[in-house]
């Protein structure tokens, strides 16, 4: 993993900043907290003193300040430490989920290349994970990185102004101690990793199967599917044995290596105390200080252990932000021109896997014409389609928009004027209203917008059956509806949207064919104010329009309107023919 420390660093502090002023007066009221509670065993190590040497009559005003300190202390602690982790506590939430946020803003900016090519439910692992990444090492911070620099630099000092050589062995002690910790740490962390990776897998196959859990269900597909899941859960518990392994075993060793260096010089300090070298509360003071040392080290190899876990979340999570933004990168992008006369494909062609889909294929679409393309699976339909969305841009050739190459275009821009109904619609766990209206934020609140495309979509015949009608939650992937419901959603979407450009790929497909020919009616009145590009297998949902593409690897075979293609009796007569049967 090929991410540093000083990286990490980096990147808590980009999340920290907005909240900076929090951060550092909770870190100030921690620091005071852990330095308050230096005193009581120093306290302690004076009155075991002043009480051997005391004799009756002796003055007794030292003992009473010492004392009243310690109250004090007390006192005052819990207070510090309620504001130290007030603060620190909430910057950890919040740049937490700012860094999820920030994520998922990227995700959704870079090219479905990208997203073909990664598992959904290990993006959202990736992220999850990074998110509680940020949050743990911030309440690390807050909970042990303070107290083990403040007590550890105070013990060390302390202990220092009776013996510089025990202060000495007691810094290489903790040094030894963590160098020791960090051998099994690392083996430790490499077992870390790969259950990383095999956890975002296991996420991933879990949230698939559930997010098509109509399928699982009725295709028999649990076995297989839980046959999967337990194998990577094998896996997982396999390299979590060892990694717990590495771990405790490391904690064993270090905590026989802390047992033998306290005994040794707690033993020389016996021996001092016998020759009256040192007093009694020394050995009082250095036990209860080392006590302290052996949490402090032992805290410090356990943080870093998670620390480290915490880190190869945080990591995977800014790979994703690394990835660049190419096709939704607004830098030195043109506007849409809006109004543009033509579209003009120029010597178009695209590869995809190795394979040409589209090849040398030019066309040119007058602003206001109904175009039906038609072909064989294959064909490369849906790939001008995908072009036409700028899915990708890794084409030969161009798309104008009268000069204005598509490339040059400002995604964000063109896609306000662009409308899009795919074969399979795609719905989101809101109401009806919320799922309609979601394509254009601009019009959400227009009633009329609303009616007009709930009614062009004939969406009022299966909604007046919803308990709440347009108010009603349809469930994930609108699993409320029936297919041919969706895709009048998705129609009412698209009409919603008020486009300018209306791209329909199988809209009907789903649809009975009584339904479909009353959709195709409203909808031929919507076409008379967009251009309309359609993809039709059912060639009869395209006789009304002004001109029909047939398309056959990825070329231009016919073109035509549907009286002049049937008396070419051509390829798409061969087509309309079957059809008929």
């Amino acid at each position: 993993m090929n991410y540093s420390t000083w990286a990490l660093i980096k990147d808590l502090w980009k999340y920290i900043r907005p909240y900076k002023w929090r951060f550092i007066k909770g870190t100030i009221n921690r620091i005071i907290t852990e330095t308050m509670w230096l005193y009581p065993t120093y306290a302690v190590a004076w009155i075991i003193n002043f009480l051997y040497h005391y004799s009756k009559g002796d003055a007794l005003q030292s003992l009473y300040i010492v004392v009243g300190c310690w109250i004090a202390v007390a006192l005052i602690d819990g207070v510090f430490m309620f504001w130290g982790k007030y603060y620190l506590l909430q910057v950890g939430v919040r740049a937490s989920l700012d860094a999820e946020s920030e994520t998922l803003r990227h995700l959704f900016l870079l090219d479905i290349s990208w997203h073909e090519k990664e598992n959904v439910g290990k993006k959202v692992k990736r992220i999850e994970k990074g998110g509680s990444g940020i949050d743990k090492l911030i309440r690390i911070w807050a909970n042990n990185i303070i107290d083990i620099s403040v007590n550890s630099v105070g013990i060390i000092f302390i202990i220092a102004q009776f013996n510089m050589v025990i202060a000495a062995i007691v810094l290489v002690y903790m040094i030894s101690f963590y160098m020791l910790a960090g051998f099994f740490r690392k083996k430790g962390v490499e077992m870390s990793n790969i259950v990383h990776i095999k956890d975002e897998i296991r996420g991933g196959l879990i949230f698939e199967s559930m997010n098509n859990i109509r399928s699982t269900k009725v295709m028999s597909m649990i076995p297989r599917l839980l046959g999967l899941i337990q194998t990577v859960t094998n896996e997982i518990n396999l390299y979590t044995k060892k990694r717990i392994f590495w771990f405790q075993s490391g904690g064993v060793v270090r905590d026989m290596y802390g047992q033998i260096i306290k005994i040794g010089i707690s033993t020389f300090i016996i021996y001092g105390i016998i020759h009256g070298h040192y007093e009694l509360g020394f050995f009082v003071l250095f036990n209860n200080y080392f006590t302290a040392i052996s949490r402090i080290v032992r805290g410090l190899a356990d943080v870093s252990e998670e620390i480290s876990v915490s880190k190869q979340g945080i990591s995977r999570m800014m790979k994703i932000l690394e990835e660049p933004i190419m096709i939704d990168d607004e830098t030195k992008k043109k506007p849409f021109p809006r109004d543009w006369k033509k579209i003009t494909f120029a010597n178009l062609s695209f590869s995809y896997g190795g394979k040409n889909v589209l090849e040398d294929l030019s066309l040119e679409i007058k602003r206001g014409e109904k175009i039906g393309v038609v072909g064989l699976s294959g064909a490369g339909k849906s790939t001008l389609f995908k072009l036409l969305l700028k899915e990708h841009e890794n084409y030969s050739g161009a798309i104008y928009f009268d000069d204005v190459a598509l490339k040059d275009v400002s995604k964000k821009d063109y896609f306000n004027y662009l409308a899009v109904v795919l074969q399979d619609t795609e719905l989101f766990n809101m109401s009806l209203k919320d799922n309609i209206t979601i394509t254009n934020s601009r019009k959400e609140k227009d009633q009329t917008l609303l009616d007009r495309s709930i009614s062009i979509a004939h969406v009022k015949e299966f909604m007046k059956k919803l308990p709440e009608g347009v108010d009603t939650i349809i469930g994930e992937k609108g699993v409320k509806l029936s297919g041919g419901e969706k895709q009048r959603v998705g129609i009412a979407r698209a009409v919603f949207k008020n486009p300018q450009i209306l791209l329909l790929d199988e809209a009907t497909s789903h649809l009975d064919v009584e339904s479909e020919e009353t959709i195709q009616d409203s909808l031929h009145q919507f076409f008379e104010n967009v251009t309309a590009i359609v993809i039709a297998h059912r060639l009869t949902t395209i006789k009304e329009m002004d001109r029909i593409i047939v398309l056959e690897q990825g070329k231009i075979i016919e073109q035509g309107s549907f009286t002049k293609l049937r008396r070419l009796k051509g390829r798409f007569y061969e087509l309309w023919e079957k059809q008929k049967l």
